[in-house]
């Protein structure tokens, strides 16, 4: 398979599951019904969860592990076009996702790797309990968990060998527990509290703070990565006062705060050096990559502050500017790929 193919159904998917976003916020756009139902499950699980997928077929290297984004992808679609089928598909792709990540936990055992294997379990939990009419805060910690711990756990293996004081690897594991306690007991302030101390250790132990002191594409990851745990400190606080992720005064900010904030900002950092490995295209970083990552921050200020004023129309804005970020984002990725040398 061209892997570069797969990647075929990526911007379909996008603009269909973002404008149902904007939809939901009060714009008028062309888009499907379905778009405007599925926007959250076609996001996490067809865009974050088949882009994941991918990354874990690549390392693999077993044909049928594909079948995990191809399933994941195609239940994008299904959803889309209102087709219920498009939620069992996303759900073999979890279930096929958990089994691949923990065979590479059993051929590499490291903690990383078994965290890996946590997270894709997350998210077939998340996926059965949805399929099976479970409250939806209780099917978002688990959808939200997943994206949040597989990001730790990359950024665990990629910081693996900064020095940390003894202990701190115990403390993360002890965090990992009491977040998926927190999803077990369905409570929302130990989630948000799981949630808050892991984004702390992240800024304090993650090689992000050293190497936003460089230059070039090392400094552009850090920003990324540093302000993404900025924005997962803020959605945990936002949970614990909103006492859950809908159902309160915020939460469009406990929501996207994490979704948009934190997982956006990770999308924006590791695609310039995921992309390679994925595709085998080669991608020259550019200063331009700053301007989507802004639009990015500006979007979500604006839509923090129309949260807490009630403002409609500011929190609109601040979706088209999210929006526009994305689509700055794939467009400047494009043109910075190349033939020749991988990222430096």
């Amino acid at each position: 398979m061209k892997r570069p193919l797969i990647l075929l159904a990526l911007p379909p998917l996008l603009y269909l599951a973002v404008s149902g976003g904007l939809l939901r916020l009060g714009a008028t756009l062309p888009t499907s019904i379905g778009a405007i139902a599925w926007h959250g499950f076609v996001m996490i699980g067809g865009v974050f969860g088949g882009l994941i997928a991918l990354e874990r077929a690549v390392a693999f290297k077993q044909a049928w592990a594909w079948l995990a984004p191809l399933a994941a992808f195609a239940g994008g679609v299904l959803l889309l076009c209102n087709r219920l089928e498009g939620a069992w598909a996303i759900t073999l792709a979890s279930a096929l996702l958990t089994v691949v990540t923990l065979l590479i936990w059993r051929k590499q055992p490291q903690h990383f790797t078994l965290l890996l294997g946590i997270a894709a379990a997350c998210w077939l939990i998340g996926n059965l309990l949805w399929l099976a009419a479970f409250e939806v805060n209780t099917v978002l910690g688990w959808w939200t968990a997943f994206l949040v711990l597989t990001i730790a756990a990359e950024r665990l293996e990629l910081s693996r060998l900064t020095p940390r004081p003894r202990g701190a690897e115990a403390a993360f594991t002890l965090l990992t527990i009491a977040l998926l306690c927190g999803l077990a007991l369905v409570q929302a302030w130990l989630i948000a509290l799981a949630q808050l101390l892991l984004a702390a250790w992240l800024a304090r132990f993650d090689v992000a703070r050293h190497t936003v002191k460089a230059r070039g594409l090392p400094r552009y990851i850090a920003v990324c990565l540093l302000s993404g745990y900025g924005w997962l400190a803020l959605g945990a606080v936002t949970l614990w006062i909103n006492g859950g992720y809908l159902g309160g005064g915020y939460d469009d900010i406990a929501l996207h705060a994490v979704l948009v904030g934190f997982v956006m900002a990770m999308v924006f950092g590791h695609a310039p050096i995921i992309l390679p490995a994925v595709t085998g295209l080669r991608v020259r970083y550019q200063p331009v990559f700053y301007l989507p990552l802004l639009l990015l921050q500006l979007g979500l200020l604006a839509r923090v502050i129309g949260s807490m004023v009630s403002h409609p129309s500011l929190l609109l804005h601040g979706g088209y500017l999210n929006a526009l970020a994305l689509l700055g984002f794939v467009l400047t990725l494009a043109m910075c790929i190349q033939r020749g040398r991988s990222t430096r």
